[in-house]
């Protein structure tokens, strides 16, 4: 698997943003989930059909700007405004969990903004009766927050997942940037209810798929359901066997599920 570019992106005078990019084509954006920006097989298969844009939230990997956004809102014009800089009015949206939380917010907010949207795992609902784990509590150390992202620990996905380099250099810098990116979006993300976006999906218009891990034990599988209510005309997947990382876990099943998706969407409504 080759390498992406990392382009430097001016959002702001002061502010500017590190993004992954690789492929040619149809543009895709892929916003990340609490654990950091990863260039991982799945956006690795979907840069030979499409442009892939991957940005790092700021903070992490080199984007800047964490000091200057104070909350959710900031957060989401400043999402708005890196899609400006790319040149991308509207766009296809993908979404991992926390990245899920951002990219329905940004179709829900600015509608016209985001053609089809993906989201994979999302958080960004609440369920009392099922609520989403806390990552950030002391109690769901790395080992057990594994076990809840990973059906089976021994799978080539977990490993890869879980596996530090062996440079010691570059094993500290994964931890440090794993670190970071868990604050930075832990400043955004909790507490969830509190930031409304049930309030104003309402607004959504993108052609919507919803994928899930039918075994999800961070994200339970009735949070799938619970966007499908609230989007409508959305479609939902669920991918057995797997937990909150089904496009490692079962790659293939969500890389063509991904292509059947973007390929076959009419017009957004």
């Amino acid at each position: 698997m080759s390498s992406p570019k990392i382009e430097t992106v001016k959002v702001r005078d002061n502010i500017t943003a590190k993004v992954l990019v690789k492929g040619e084509g149809q543009p895709v954006v892929f916003l990340h989930g609490a654990g950091g920006n990863v260039w991982d097989p799945y956006l690795e298969e979907l840069s030979k059909q499409y442009k892939v844009y991957a940005p790092f939230i700021p903070g992490h990997g080199g984007s800047t700007g964490n000091n200057e956004l104070q909350g959710w809102w900031d957060l989401v014009l400043y999402y708005y405004e890196l899609f400006d800089a790319l040149g991308l009015e509207t766009v296809d949206v993908i979404g991992h969990s926390f990245g899920g939380m951002l990219a329905a917010e940004l179709a829900s907010t600015d509608p016209k903004r985001v053609k089809n949207l993906i989201l994979i795992a999302a958080v960004g609902l609440w369920i009392d009766e099922t609520p989403v784990t806390d990552v950030f509590s002391l109690v769901n150390t790395p080992d057990v927050l594994l076990e809840k992202m990973f059906v089976d620990l021994n799978s080539d996905a977990a490993k890869a997942f879980s596996t530090l380099p062996e440079d010691e250099d570059q094993r500290i810098e994964a931890i440090v940037e794993n670190l970071i990116a868990l604050t930075e979006a832990g400043r955004y993300m909790w507490p969830i209810p509190d930031k409304g976006l049930d309030r104003r999906i309402h607004r959504l218009t993108a052609n919507t798929c919803i994928i899930w891990g039918d075994k999800d034990a961070l994200v339970p599988v009735d949070y799938a359901y619970e966007f499908y209510k609230k989007i409508p005309g959305s479609k939902v997947e669920i991918i057995e066997n797997t937990s909150h990382y089904p496009q490692a876990e079962k790659l293939e099943d969500v890389v063509n599920k991904t292509v059947e998706f973007l390929s076959s969407s009419p017009v957004a409504k």
